[in-house]
């Protein structure tokens, strides 16, 4: 047993000494025994190193996405509220364009027609059913409008009359309605007939049909209708349309003519009531 104690420590310590030497060697040929901290540390230390600075990093960036994301939110939320305010803005502009536009032409109405008193109004509603186009709009006895009263655009075009008025509002039937009669003539020979409504084809078609024109008249197709003045509901020369057809009426003494409105009586967003005119409410 002895033998066997003496033999295992010397093994032990030849090995131990052979570890020794290989080290004490290395050192020599790298800089020293001082060196021998920081090759071990290099050998264990470094690797753990690495892996803890990925573990960390990869921590960092999965943490970062939160907030990037977050930041991302808040510039998209940003970009909208901008959007939405520049929409606002050419709304805005857009209204302000059409109301100078509005202006100006009112304006050119009035040095056409000293003799007229004016109120405007925005048309703010429409029955679906109404083939006729007959409207409402935003403005009544608070503005002097008053039961026969005339609507215009404001180029002079003839839209129809006032038919019912409250304090805020005004319903008005237009010259397509068969219950409309304007006393009307043709601007180039001055022949008088009358303007009588439309059906309800000719309606959508923006035809109105012109009766007891004398066959005698001179009238030809493309010929300007004006309204004119007799009856004192209507001032003299405003513009209804043009003629289109020419025929032969049932009677068989007068002439029947198909006129095209010059007024786009189902798109309008705004109108012209002439509340006072010269000759007004005359025969």
């Amino acid at each position: 047993m002895k033998k066997f104690f003496k033999s295992f420590l010397a093994k032990a310590a030849g090995v131990a000494a052979l570890v020794l030497l290989g080290v004490m060697l290395y050192s020599a040929t790298t800089g020293g025994l001082a060196t021998l901290p920081a090759t071990l540390a290099g050998v264990f230390i470094t690797p753990l190193q690495s892996v803890t600075t990925r573990i960390s990093t990869g921590v960092s960036d999965f943490f970062g996405l939160f907030t990037d994301a977050g930041d991302l939110r808040e510039r998209i939320l940003e970009l909208e509220k901008e959007n939405a305010t520049l929409r606002k803005q050419v709304v805005e502009l857009d209204e302000y364009r059409q109301q100078n536009n509005w202006y100006s032409e009112i304006l050119g109405l009035h040095e056409e027609h000293s003799d007229y008193t004016f109120a405007s109004g925005r048309v703010i509603g429409r029955e679906p059913s109404d083939v006729y186009g007959n409207f409402t709009i935003s403005a009544g006895t608070n503005a002097d409008i008053a039961v026969n009263d005339p609507v215009i655009t404001t180029d002079g075009s003839l839209i129809g009359v006032v038919q019912e008025v409250g304090l805020t509002y005004a319903k008005v039937r237009t010259v397509s309605d068969p219950s409309t009669k304007v006393a009307s003539q043709i601007s180039r020979t001055g022949d008088t007939a009358y303007t009588a409504g439309s059906t309800v084809e000719q309606a959508r078609g923006g035809i109105v049909r012109m009766t007891t024109l004398e066959r005698s008249s001179g009238a030809a197709v493309g010929d300007y209708v004006v309204t004119s003045g007799i009856g004192g509901i209507y001032p003299g020369g405003l513009l209804i349309g043009t003629v289109e057809t020419l025929s032969n009426a049932s009677d068989g003494m007068t002439l029947n003519a198909d006129v095209s409105l010059l007024a786009d009586i189902y798109n309008l967003k705004q109108v012209m009531v002439i509340t006072s005119f010269d000759g007004q409410g005359g025969q």
